[in-house]
């Protein structure tokens, strides 16, 4: 478990094989600090959130499973009550706001193509999915815009870039879930 000052709580199950203790240790310090922003900033009670730092295959087989594609992604969020369904090896992820998986290999490569840190990539996908779980979507685009925007505002507090260039998203978070 990963708990910010605040009492924002991230319980986390992750892959070895998929990720690299640094990115790990950077998302253990800067999540926890981001849940304590989201919270402040929507005034909520400090969150409980499940993460999952998963392999791309594992991902791969959640997405086919939850939203019929068969291909990895980056992030999927399943708000509480919703019918998540983790790889048989991972513990039980289904607490708090809901559950978040991250696919390692999937977020290592866009930041390389990107040209940007990966911890910084990796905290915008979390940040992303804890927004997922509060409600906040991208499938109209009115709705992307606030969420877009919301995120800009929460990792420019941890002095984070903006993740979206001017002409549109980066790396396909609006297919994301």
């Amino acid at each position: 478990e990963w708990e910010s000052d605040d009492g924002a709580l991230i319980e986390v199950s992750i892959d070895p094989s998929s990720w690299h203790s640094p990115l790990i240790n950077d998302l253990k310090h800067r999540g926890p600090v981001m849940l304590d922003h989201i919270a402040s900033h929507l005034s909520l009670d400090p969150p409980l959130v499940s993460l999952l730092l998963c392999s791309d295959d594992d991902m791969r087989s959640m997405n086919y499973q939850h939203r019929g594609f068969d291909k990895a992604t980056n992030v999927l969020s399943f708000p509480a009550g919703d019918d998540f369904v983790a790889p048989d090896d991972a513990p039980d992820m289904e607490s708090g706001l809901g559950d978040i998986a991250i696919a390692g290999e999937t977020v290592m490569r866009e930041a390389a193509e990107a040209g940007i840190p990966a911890g910084d990539h990796l905290l915008h996908l979390f940040t992303h999915g804890v927004l997922h779980l509060l409600g906040y979507d991208h499938i109209e685009t009115a709705m992307a815009d606030e969420m877009e925007g919301l995120e800009i505002v929460l990792l420019g507090q941890i002095k984070v870039a903006n993740p979206y260039p001017e002409d549109g998203l980066l790396l396909g978070t609006r297919e994301a879930g």
